[in-house]
C-alpha cells in the first residue's frame, strides 16, 4: 500500500467464499487495529440468519457488504434478498458485488424498483462491457469499481456514461497490484477533483452514509 501510495484500502476476506461466517471473523482478526484496513462483512442470505448478521455488523461498526450469490449458489431476486435489501436500505449500507457473480436481468429487475439500495458493481472486465454499460444507465443506484477496466479508452467511457461521482478506484488485490491502476488514472488527463473523487471521495462518501 506504502509503496503504490495507497493510505486505507476497504478489504474482505477471501475464505468468505467458502464459508462467508468463518471468512468474516477471519477478516476481524487480520485486521485488528490496523486502520488503514477497513473491513468489509460477506453475507450469505442462503444460509445467514439476517438479525444475528445485523448486529455483528453494528457491534463491529461494519460501513459496507459484499455478496457472492453464484459461488454461494442462490439468485439475486427478491423471493432469495428481498429482506437483506430492505436492510441494507435501512442502515444506508453500500452492497457490493462482482460482474461474474449475477444475472445481469436478475439484478436489474431487483435493483429497479429499489432506489434506496445502493450497489457498486466490481471486477467489470472487456467482456461485461456490453451489458454493464447498458445496467449503470439504467440503474441510478449502481456505482462501479475500476479494478478490471483495462484498455483504451475504458475509464474515459465510464465517465462519459455515469459521471465521475459514481466510478471508484479498485484494485483487485491481491490478484492483481495496486499501482497499475493508479498509474493509468492519473495518466487519464482527468483533473486533480475527478482524481480525489476516483480514488477516495467517492469511496468515503459511500461509507460515511449509514447511520
Amino acid at each position: 500500500m506504502s509503496r503504490a501510495g495507497v493510505d486505507r484500502a476497504l478489504v474482505y476476506s477471501t475464505r468468505t467464499l467458502s464459508d462467508a461466517r468463518e471468512g468474516n471473523q477471519v477478516l476481524l482478526e487480520a485486521t485488528g487495529n490496523f486502520t488503514r484496513l477497513v473491513p468489509q462483512f460477506v453475507c450469505n442470505p442462503a444460509t445467514d440468519r439476517l438479525d444475528d448478521f445485523a448486529t455483528e455488523v453494528s457491534d463491529r461498526q461494519v460501513c459496507s457488504i459484499r455478496m457472492f450469490p453464484a459461488h454461494h449458489s442462490y439468485p439475486f431476486r427478491d423471493w432469495a434478498v428481498e429482506s437483506w435489501l430492505e436492510w441494507l436500505a435501512s442502515e444506508r449500507l453500500p452492497l457490493w458485488i462482482g460482474a461474474d457473480e449475477f444475472d445481469p436481468s436478475a439484478l436489474h429487475d431487483t435493483l429497479k424498483h429499489r432506489p434506496d439500495v445502493t450497489v457498486v458493481l466490481c471486477e467489470v472486465h472487456y467482456i461485461h462491457a456490453p451489458w454493464a454499460t447498458l445496467l449503470l444507465k439504467s440503474l441510478p443506484n449502481l456505482y462501479v469499481e475500476l479494478s478490471c477496466v483495462v484498455g483504451s479508452g475504458g475509464i474515459a467511457t465510464l465517465l462519459e456514461t455515469i459521471g465521475e461521482e459514481r466510478v471508484l478506484y479498485g484494485s483487485r488485490f491481491p490478484d492483481s497490484p495496486m499501482a497499475p491502476q493508479l498509474y493509468n488514472l492519473h495518466r487519464s488527463e482527468l483533473s486533480e477533483a475527478s482524481l480525489r473523487a476516483i480514488c477516495s471521495g467517492n469511496l468515503d462518501r459511500l461509507l460515511s452514509q449509514g447511520g
